[in-house]
């Protein structure tokens, strides 16, 4: 066929096309196509290498049914850390995870890939949630920063380790094989880990909080004898009764709660979907989008260090300000239709871009801390779950804003939108509080206390 339409072989395959029932077809079957490619990969084995026809949206599927699957963990999540612990919790999304990419190595069926990705979904999220939660209410407050920032570190490191699987291994079931079993090795500490003592405090259970105390003083030099300690805020736990239902209740109980919550789920939103539309978006960006992706892992890993080093000199609610009004700066300098020289394509949009997510990315990172801080013991599990949810809502909306609202639009209704929505982020975290100067709230009632002490300074 090629032998006489030599055009043919610069089109193949997805622009050679025929018109079937009105749409636009693949005139290639599968069984016309042989690959001799150094490495297998799913889109060719279930036929999705075209965006086109019948194939159209499915490999976009992939991705989505992860995201669903995060979402499904998280609701989830929001009701098991405050009724089932948050480590068991982790541990059943550890297991969810590794398990079901350990089944990725026998997969050979489209949707059976579907379902592998979104239990991946749903065991990732409650592992990195739980971890988080567990993080804030084991580390004492004045490491508490530092830890974070070496998660943050961990998670960027997780690209260069992702890239060099899918060079080194070149079978793609195989990929699968090798990233569960480096799961289960990077996530031993799940099983290792101490439950929170908290956690038994605000469930009544002073017995179990006094074993968790003890087993967290047996890793120090303290040695402290639980059996002779009081515990000063079990009174607290003991006069309520931790159920789904009073958590509830207590939001309308504690109108600051509330008002914390909704506000930290408009930070957790819009820095979501910002995060999540630059990376999805390099390519309509930046003149060479391996540099844009590349800021995905190395952005995260500046925007972490940047961030922390900012919380540990003006705190957690000044540095997250900086942060986003630091990206605001940027997204409305990307406006302008400014070229940096005759013969290059890069502009101020794409510099810009490019210097915006590390403001982005450290936001990411520190919202984390902060959320689990603002959040009381008695739900913090539903509101760090509520805000990170929402989060995968935006992670959903960011991608259709730099690739489908930005071509038909002009440049200032999508970057202009999104300094708006920024800096209106930066006034939501002007009315919250700053947690690194005091202890971690029990319960709605102390979010009150702590709310009647704040006095609104920049």
């Amino acid at each position: 066929m090629t032998e006489n339409n030599t055009s043919l072989l610069s089109k193949f395959p997805c622009e050679i096309t025929q018109e079937v029932n009105g749409r636009t077809e693949l005139l290639l079957k599968p069984s016309d196509i042989k690959w001799e490619m150094p490495h297998t990969s799913y889109a060719t084995e279930f036929d999705l290498y075209c965006d086109l026809g019948s194939r159209k949206g499915l490999e976009t599927l992939l991705s989505s049914f992860y995201f669903v699957g995060e979402m499904v963990g998280l609701i989830m999540g929001s009701f098991l850390y405050d009724h089932f612990g948050r480590k068991k919790t982790s541990i059943v999304g550890c297991l969810t995870v590794v398990l079901s990419t350990f089944l990725g190595t026998f997969c050979h069926d489209f949707y059976f890939l579907l379902a592998i990705r979104f239990l991946q979904g749903i065991g990732s999220r409650v592992t990195i949630t739980g971890m988080y939660i567990l993080l804030a209410e084991l580390i004492p407050l004045r490491y508490r920063n530092r830890g974070t920032f070496w998660v943050h570190f961990s998670f960027a490191l997780g690209y260069p380790i992702a890239a060099g699987i899918g060079y080194f291994v070149q079978d793609w079931n195989y990929m699968f094989l090798v990233t569960s079993v480096l799961q289960l090795l990077c996530n031993i500490q799940v099983f290792l880990c101490i439950e929170s003592p908290r956690y038994h405090l605000i469930r009544g259970n002073e017995k179990l909080a006094k074993q968790s105390l003890q087993a967290l003083s047996a890793l120090t030099t303290a040695n402290i004898d639980m059996e002779n300690v009081e515990l000063e805020d079990l009174g607290k736990a003991q006069d309520r009764k931790q159920t789904f239902w009073q958590q509830l209740i207590d939001f309308r109980t504690y109108p600051s709660l509330l008002l914390e919550t909704l506000l930290q789920m408009l930070l957790w939103f819009v820095i979501g979907m910002s995060y999540y539309g630059f990376n999805f978006g390099w390519g309509s960006i930046v003149p060479d989008r391996y540099i844009g992706y590349a800021m995905a892992g190395l952005g995260h890993l500046l925007g972490s260090l940047l961030v922390f080093s900012a919380i540990s000199r003006l705190g957690r609610r000044r540095a997250i300000m900086m942060m986003l009004v630091g990206a605001a700066v940027f997204y409305l300098a990307a406006i302008p239709d400014v070229k940096l020289g005759p013969n290059t394509e890069w502009t101020l949009e794409s510099v810009s871009s490019l210097v915006g997510v590390l403001f982005i990315s450290g936001c990411l990172a520190g919202i984390y801390l902060w959320s689990a801080e603002l959040a009381p013991t008695s739900h913090r599990g539903i509101v760090v779950s509520a805000g990170s949810s929402v989060a995968r809502v935006g992670s959903f909306l960011g991608p259709y804003i730099f690739l489908n609202l930005k071509p038909v639009t002009h440049k200032s209704v999508t970057f202009g939108g999104l300094a708006f929505l920024t800096l209106l982020c930066a006034f939501g975290s002007f009315l919250l509080v700053e947690t690194g100067d005091r202890e971690t709230p029990l319960t709605g009632e102390d979010v009150v206390q702590r709310r009647r002490s704040h006095r609104y300074r920049i």
